[in-house]
């Protein structure tokens, strides 16, 4: 009787997500069971982002706009807001179901534990972030939140320690921000991130790629001509 194989996720990714360690054997040859789900999830990507923009450009889609910014103008142009909304649920449901599904693939099985209110607060960083609306805008900051999540502030607290500050490691504790001369980012990343939100709030509100209709609403007003300069 064989034993069971461990959980893991490669030599990368191990520490945050397990994975077990099972192959797809055909034909001869076998396919990695963490290649399989890096492709897959990348399909998945690829078709939900194809998805996403046709449904933006679609008449649903200028509907679901139409009710965004005036919910009586368009009940008054005709677009049923009821059954309208109720699509806006529907399609969100479905992609989320299939993100369910990919991870409880992964996971093997899903547990209460694996949906802490972080991870909220880190989506809506990413789309506060990307710029609400853009769909490549929304890709683009969860890019950057998830290297910074994963790679990127270890990577500059490293820096910080070995070149900025006097860190005596063997005085460090592990538990706190700074001691022994030490910075230990990775304890406030999610105070980063609330950093991250309301500097783009407050330096550039409509994100970092807003979609062209946010952009114009933001803009509008700022140059407008004086009112006594239209009557002359």
């Amino acid at each position: 009787m064989n034993p069971i194989d461990p959980p893991g996720f490669g030599h990368w990714l191990s520490s945050h997500v397990g994975l077990p360690s099972s192959y797809l054997r055909e034909q001869g040859t076998y396919v990695n069971f963490v290649t399989l789900m890096f492709w897959t999830a990348l399909a998945l990507l690829l078709i939900t982002i194809f998805c996403s923009v046709r449904l933006r450009d679609s008449r649903l889609g200028r509907a679901w706009i139409a009710i965004r910014e005036d919910e009586t103008a368009a009940a008054a142009m005709g677009i049923p807001l009821m059954r309208t909304k109720t699509w806006a649920y529907a399609s969100g449901a479905f992609f989320g179901g299939i993100a369910g599904a990919w991870f409880a693939t992964i996971k093997t099985g899903v547990f209460p534990d694996d949906f802490f209110f972080n991870i909220s607060i880190l989506i809506v960083s990413m789309v506060i972030l990307g710029g609400m609306g853009n769909v490549w805008g929304v890709i683009a900051g969860a890019a950057v939140l998830e290297y910074l999540n994963l790679e990127g502030i270890a990577n500059f607290n490293g820096w910080m320690n070995d070149h900025i500050l006097v860190c005596d490691p063997s005085k460090q504790n592990p538990s706190s921000v700074i001691s022994g001369g030490c910075l230990n980012a990775p304890l406030v990343t999610y105070g980063i991130y609330g950093a991250i939100i309301v500097l783009v709030m407050l330096l550039r509100p409509q994100g970092l790629f807003p979609e062209q209709r946010r952009k114009l609403e933001f803009e509008t007003g700022v140059h407008d001509t004086p009112i006594q300069d239209e009557q002359a």
